[in-house]
Order: structure tokens, then C-alpha cells, then sequence
């Protein structure tokens, strides 16, 4: 539902992309930071991985201080625990879990007695009654102490020690474990038996009370609560915290909600890859700190990480999903203010490899996608972001474009369809591609160079994606519906999901009519995102690859979980950093030569300096060369097209003449790195020849012009020759010069 809001004269468009409740609905998808089977295991639910880091390191008492946060009594648990953690360790598989009782234990001896400051305790004006005389009774003084309750305690006890008297600990250890409930407001009220009815007269002392679940008393007052009765000291404690919850809301105006903290299966996904089994200490009751330390050790700190090991982008960002989801949603609820996560939003490639990892599917691009697209809507997306790449597809869709049925025909069976990455990165093997098809297959092919709209896709134009979607189903009626050949994935996936056109990749085409083996190396095969779930893609490219006679090798994160080149998404504009990384670390998984079959994987693999080549380069011998910046890659295209039309069409397309210009050593490097095309500067110097007007830098002996095209003003540092201008710097800024 959109509204405007009116502020200091402005409105500002508001659209709320999703509510609370499917961001929490999405939120539990991930399990990231569910608990580990020992901890949901356990009926405190003490966090044994936590305590396992910390005593590990042989820092026992802060290992200490994370069991003394769910129980005070140290001494009493490590000597009566019935051990389901260690039955639901994860180690337990390979071998025997972690023996954590003997890290209590430990951390009982070494990890200091766990005395609260006086200070550290908040006071609070009301009283709070405890009834019973055995360990419920006590953890539930302790429970509400540390509250900062006052505490009346009803017991037959003559002090605190007594319930403790028969767990089997020493008197050391029961004056260890008491230690906890120094400096608390507890009182004991010594009785010679606890009744009902006597209770009852109490009331008026107290605002709320525990009843041990021993007395078996039943229909209790109003504020009083107790819980189900165990002979077992861990479950004990567990019916304490219970009921001292249930008091403690009352207290505190809130209506008890009943609600334990059960017991139950982990969700937490964890991958045993490269851990060993072992065998946990078995002296419990002798346990040193160096045996302890050694225990901890073993631990493997379980955790979810199946979506980050192969995405460069969380890693990058250190997040992960769930935490992820919840900032984007902050983001877009801001009004007025810097929107802190566009550059996360828009450095996610929706690839869908964390997608494909996730055990339980967790969709996280989808997320970016609907927050990119909330965000244009109401236009909170900076131009900026995208605004090149849309420029390009344009390019492509515009001056770049071509499409005809092949020489002799007026409709065709089928239409090449390469996409605007080949062109611009090896338009010969375009070339030769269409040729290749022209002279094998019989009924006619068409060709449509131009873009298929994913570029406006990423970029959540909807509107300019369905501008490209017109274009290309007018050229493909225009052909007669032709069944269309993909050279790239993401066309072909484009294509099939949002026209009625008939695709087929050009390495089944080509399987299918033959091939001769031009090779014998070993090569591993990177899956582009375009091609994620498409089981039948893959294999048929690997198919392909060896009908040319290579050696195929597999590497890890291949297939469905094969990580995005870094130009997907459009993240090779929007966040250049993360963009380079994410090439680094997907060119880096192979030690033998990367083949691929996205021109767009082809060209920043080879950016990154790792060896590769397309799949049809290989085919069709074309020696990969250097990259192209952004204006080779416009050229590129346009010769394609002149040449083409010229051969195949005999029609003439007159490219644009630009003036003669001589870069200095660096600065096109500089230009690629900005974008800033030669045909900007171009401009830039046609405007000062009609105009001449500069400014003169005495320092350097340059003129130094500018012109605004678009939204863009572009400024050049230049020397005026007698027959060619030499550039030496250029740059541009987002404003107008009056």
C-alpha cells in the first residue's frame, strides 16, 4: 500500500515491501542461530559450545560464568547430570561426544566459587514467597534473588545448606555452590511443617510465590505457581526456572504465558566434512585443567555455514542471511536519512548459489530483489547504482542492434540469439558461430544480436525489462516464431521464463549435428548462474566438452552450487570491490584451464588473470584475447554488426567517426576503471571545437573541458595538436555547470 508523507515541502513515496510477520516467517527459515543438538538437548539449555570455546583457551572461570548463568550450582550438576548433551553431540557420530560433564566438573574446580557482587543486584520493592525444603526450593530462591526480589523462603530447612545435603557433595563443595546466593535478599522462615491453609495466611506478606511441586499442593491462589515433579537434579533445576518465570511475569503485570522452554530436535545443520572421531576423556572424577582444556578442544564449534562457504558476498559483509534480511528491512523502512545497506542490496548477484546450499532453501536474493525493486518504486535507489548498465543495455537495444533471417529467407526455423556479451567480448566467435549454423542447419536461421533485458532485470527496471522483452518477441514473430539458439544461460533462462519463444542451447545444436575433438586438456568447467537448477544445461555443456575432446575435471562448488562470476546482478557496476572478489575466488577454484559458457564468466575470469576460454572459443579455435574495456567492448559491437550486415546482407551501417585522439600511458586504464567511454570524451572535445571554451591548467599546460551528457557532466585534461588531441586525465561528477 503506498501513502505520501509531506516533509519540510517534500513527499516522500513510501511502500512497504513486506510486514513483520513474513520477515519473521523468512527469518526462521535459516538456522544459523538455532542451538546445537547439546544445548537443545539440555534442560537448562546451558550453552555447552560457548563453555567449550572458553575452556579450550583455559579460561575456566568465564567457562564457569556461562553454567552459572542458567544454574549457580556447579558442584551439584557436575556430579548429577544425566549427560543428553553429550548423547546429542554431534561428535557422537564419528565417535564419543564431548564429555562435557567432565568440562562442569572442570570448570566447578577452576573456575572460582561465582560470589555476586551486592552491587551488581537490582532492587526491587516486591516480595516473593518460596514453599518446600528440597533443591526446587533453593533454585527457586536463587532464580528470584538474582532478580532482585526479596525472597521469604517457608521451609523445615535450618539453612541453605541442607538441600544439598543429598547429591552427594562434599561439604567443600556445597559452601562452593552456596557461594551464588551471598548478597541476595533471601530469608529463611523456618517452619515445623508446610500447610496449605497456613500458607494461605501468608499472603498478605508476599506478591507472588513457588511451591515446591513435593507438597503436592493443588489449587493454588492467585501468584503462586509451581511445576511438575522430577527425582533427576537437572530436571529439578529445570522446574525451578519454570515456575520462578511464571512469577516473576506475574509480578512484573504480565499475564504467565505458560510457555517452556522444551526440549527438542536441533534444527542447526552441521557438516562433519574433514573431522575426525575421537575418544573423550574418561576419567571424569580426576579431571585436570589440562585434560580439560584438551576435551574442549574437540569441540567443533558447530555451526551452520553452508550458505557462506562458497559466497564471497557474506563473507564480505561478514553477515549472515537471517541478520542480513532483517537490516535490508530497517533500510527500507527509513523515510529520511542514509540508507546504509544500498550497497549490500546491491552487491548481491542473485545467483541463488546460498539458495542451493541452504539445507532448508533459505532465499536471500530474494529478498535484495524485492528490496531493490521497493526501492526504485519510491525511489530510493540512487541512479548511480545501475545507471551505466542501463546505458549499455540501450546501447545494445539501440545502435548495436541487429536482426534479420538469413540471406534468402523471410522466415526462419530458427533464430541465433548470442546475447550482448558475446558480442562485445568475442564477436568473432559469434561470427563464426552463425555461420557455422547458417551453413548446417536446414529451414533457415535468423540472427538477433541485442539484449535479452536482464541487465534492467537486476537492476529492478521493470519497465525498460519490458521494453527489451517488445523488442525481441517483435523481431521473433517478425522471423515466424523460431525455435531460438542460446549461447548464453541467463538469455536462455530469460527467454523461456518470460516469452512464449522455443529455446535451445547452442551446445545440444552443435552436439546433435557433430563435433570433432580440437583438444586433449584437462579443463573444469565453471556452471554459470543462468544455469543453477538446470540439470539438463549442465550436463549437456560437460557433454559438449568432451565431444571437443577435453579432459574434464571436477572442482568444488561446482554444478547448483557453482558461485557467481561477480558480473551478475549487475554487482561489476554497483560494487566494483565485492565484484573483483567474487571472480578471484570463482576463477581460483581450478588448477587446470576454466572453461566456461557465459561470455560475461569468460570476460571477468580472464580479468582476474586466471586461464580461460569460452566453450564456443575452444569449438570454433578462436584464441581469447584480452578483455576489452567498456569502449572496445561498444566497438566490438558495432563492427560485428557493420561487418555482418556488409557480408551477409550486403547492407552498408556507417559507424560514427570519432576525432583523433592519443591517450596518455594509464589514462584508459582510468577511464575503464570510472566509465567513462572514449565516445564521452569524444563529445567532451567536439563541444570545446564548437565552442572553445576551456579552462587552462598553467601547471600541466592543459585545457581542461567539459560538456553534460545525460545526467553525467564529463570533464577532460587535454592538449590540442595539428592533427590529433592528446588526453591525459578524465573524470566526471553528477551535477550542472551553469
Amino acid at each position: 500500500m503506498e501513502k505520501e508523507h509531506g516533509f519540510i515541502g517534500k513527499h516522500y513515496l513510501m511502500k512497504q515491501a513486506f510486514g513483520q510477520e513474513e520477515l519473521h516467517e523468512r527469518e526462521a527459515v535459516c538456522t544459523r542461530e538455532d542451538p546445537p543438538g547439546c544445548m537443545a538437548h539440555c534442560p537448562l539449555h546451558i550453552d555447552m559450545r560457548a563453555v567449550c570455546e572458553q575452556a579450550a583457551a583455559g579460561r575456566f572461570s568465564k567457562a564457569a560464568g556461562i553454567i552459572r548463568t542458567k544454574t549457580p550450582f556447579l558442584n551439584l550438576l557436575s556430579k548429577n547430570c544425566d549427560g543428553a548433551c553429550t548423547k546429542n553431540c554431534v561428535m557422537s557420530r564419528l565417535g564419543d561426544g564431548i564429555a562435557l560433564q567432565a568440562l562442569e566438573r572442570a570448570c566447578a574446580l577452576y573456575g572460582g566459587s561465582g560470589a555476586v557482587s551486592r552491587f551488581m543486584i537490582p532492587k526491587k520493592n516486591k516480595k516473593a514467597a518460596v514453599f518446600g525444603d528440597g533443591l526446587f526450593a533453593l533454585a527457586c530462591c536463587w532464580e528470584l534473588g538474582k532478580k532482585g526480589y526479596e525472597v521469604l523462603w517457608y521451609t523445615t530447612n535450618a539453612s541453605f545448606r541442607d538441600p544439598l545435603a543429598g547429591w552427594g557433595l562434599t561439604d567443600e563443595e556445597i559452601r562452593s555452590d552456596l557461594t551464588a546466593l551471598e548478597g541476595f535478599r533471601i530469608e529463611i522462615r523456618k517452619q515445623e511443617a508446610l500447610k496449605q491453609e497456613e500458607a494461605k495466611g501468608f499472603a498478605s506478606e508476599m506478591d507472588a510465590a513457588c511451591v515446591s511441586p513435593e507438597l503436592s499442593w493443588e489449587n493454588l491462589w492467585a501468584g503462586a505457581f509451581t511445576a511438575d515433579h522430577y527425582k533427576e537434579a537437572v530436571l529439578i533445576l529445570q522446574e525451578a526456572k519454570y515456575a520462578s518465570l511464571q512469577a516473576d511475569q506475574y509480578l512484573q503485570g504480565i499475564v504467565p504465558d505458560g510457555k517452556r522452554e522444551e526440549n527438542k530436535e536441533s534444527r542447526l545443520h552441521v557438516t562433519m566434512d574433514n573431522v575426525q572421531g575421537s575418544q573423550a576423556l574418561t576419567d571424569v572424577s580426576h579431571v585436570t585443567k589440562e585434560s580439560a582444556m584438551e576435551e574442549a578442544a574437540r569441540c567443533i564449534q558447530c555451526q551452520c555455514l553452508e550458505c557462506v562457504k562458497g559466497c564471497v558476498y557474506l563473507q564480505h559483509y561478514k553477515r549472515n542471511p537471517k541478520g542480513a534480511i532483517r537490516e535490508i528491512y530497517n533500510n527500507l523502512s527509513i523515510v529520511m536519512g542514509n540508507h546504509m545497506a544500498n550497497g549490500m542490496i546491491n552487491a548481491c548477484d542473485e545467483c541463488g548459489q546460498c539458495k542451493a546450499a541452504c539445507p532448508n532453501g533459505f532465499d536471500y536474493p530474494d529478498v535484495c530483489r524485492i528490496a531493490k525493486q521497493t526501492m526504485v518504486e519510491t525511489e530510493k535507489m540512487p541512479p548511480s547504482a545501475h545507471e551505466f548498465a542501463l546505458f549499455d543495455q540501450q546501447f545494445s537495444n539501440g545502435e548495436a542492434f541487429l536482426s534479420r533471417p538469413q540471406p534468402g529467407f523471410d522466415t526462419c526455423k530458427y533464430m541465433f540469439f548470442p546475447g550482448c556479451q558475446a558480442s562485445a567480448v568475442s564477436p568473432a566467435t559469434v561470427e563464426l558461430a552463425y555461420k557455422d549454423l547458417c551453413t548446417r542447419l536446414k529451414g533457415g536461421v535468423g540472427l538477433t544480436l541485442g539484449c535479452c533485458g536482464a541487465i534492467s532485470k537486476w537492476a529492478a527496471r521493470e519497465d525498460l525489462f519490458k521494453v527489451s522483452l517488445d523488442q525481441f518477441g517483435a523481431s521473433w514473430e517478425q522471423m515466424g516464431r523460431p525455435t531460438v539458439i542460446c549461447a548464453c544461460p541467463t538469455c536462455k533462462k530469460i527467454l523461456e521464463e518470460h516469452t512464449d519463444a522455443q529455446t535451445v542451447g547452442i551446445w545440444e545444436v552443435l552436439l546433435t549435428l557433430g563435433v570433432k575433438p580440437v583438444t586433449d586438456q584437462a579443463i573444469a568447467i565453471h556452471d554459470s548462474c543462468g544455469a543453477r537448477g538446470d540439470e539438463k544445461m549442465q550436463k549437456g555443456v560437460r557433454a559438449f566438452a568432451e565431444a571437443l575432446g577435453c579432459q574434464v575435471q571436477d572442482t568444488s562448488y561446482s554444478g547448483d552450487l557453482s558461485p557467481c562470476c561477480g558480473y551478475g546482478g549487475l554487482v561489476k557496476y554497483a560494487n566494483p570491490e565485492v565484484s573483483k572478489k567474487k571472480a578471484a575466488f570463482a576463477s581460483g577454484r581450478a588448477d587446470c584451464r576454466i572453461l566456461t559458457y557465459c561470455m560475461a564468466c569468460r570476460d571477468q575470469f580472464t580479468r582476474a588473470g586466471a586461464d580461460t576460454c569460452h566453450i564456443l572459443e575452444l569449438a570454433y579455435g578462436v584464441k581469447p584475447m584480452p578483455t576489452p574495456d567498456i569502449s572496445g567492448r561498444r566497438i566490438n559491437r558495432l563492427k560485428l554488426k557493420q561487418r555482418l550486415l556488409s557480408e551477409l546482407w550486403k547492407e552498408e551501417f556507417k559507424m560514427e567517426t570519432m576525432l583523433p585522439v592519443t591517450y596518455a600511458e594509464g589514462v584508459e586504464a582510468l577511464m575503464d576503471e570510472r566509465m567513462i567511454l572514449k565516445s564521452d570524451v569524444d563529445a567532451v572535445l567536439k563541444a570545446y571545437e564548437t565552442s572553445k571554451e576551456a579552462v587552462f591548467d598553467q601547471e600541466n599546460g592543459w585545457l581542461v573541458a567539459n560538456a553534460r551528457l545525460g545526467n553525467v557532466t564529463f570533464w577532460v585534461k587535454f592538449m590540442e595538436g595539428e592533427e590529433t588531441y592528446t588526453v591525459f586525465g578524465a573524470y566526471s561528477h553528477r551535477m550542472t555547470v551553469e
